[in-house]
C-alpha cells in the first residue's frame, strides 16, 4: 500500500495533509477523495454555507500529484408556504 496525502485548498488556503491515508490504487485514491469531498460538504452545509468550494491535491509519498479532485455545493434555499388543505 503506499501512503496518499488529500490536501485541501479552499479559496486562498491551503491545507496541508500531515498523516496521508493507505490507499491500494488510484481507484481507492478517487474512491476515498470523493468520500472526503462528500464530508466537506456536509460540514459546509450544516453551518449554513450556501456556495462552498474546494478541491483535494493528492500526493503521493514523493510529492507527485496524482489526483485533483475539484467539488462544489452551491445551494439555493426557499421557504416556500404550506399548501392550504382543501375542506
Amino acid at each position: 500500500m503506499t501512503i496518499y496525502f488529500f490536501n485541501i485548498i479552499e479559496g486562498d488556503e491551503y491545507i496541508s495533509d500531515l498523516e496521508g491515508i493507505d490507499c491500494s490504487d488510484l481507484a481507492a485514491v478517487q474512491k476515498a477523495a470523493i468520500a472526503g469531498a462528500s464530508g466537506l460538504i456536509a460540514e459546509a452545509m450544516k453551518k449554513g454555507e450556501q456556495d462552498y468550494r474546494g478541491r483535494f491535491e493528492v500526493a503521493d509519498e514523493r510529492g507527485a500529484t496524482v489526483l485533483s479532485l475539484a467539488f462544489a455545493c452551491p445551494i439555493t434555499i426557499k421557504i416556500i408556504p404550506p399548501l392550504a388543505k382543501e375542506s
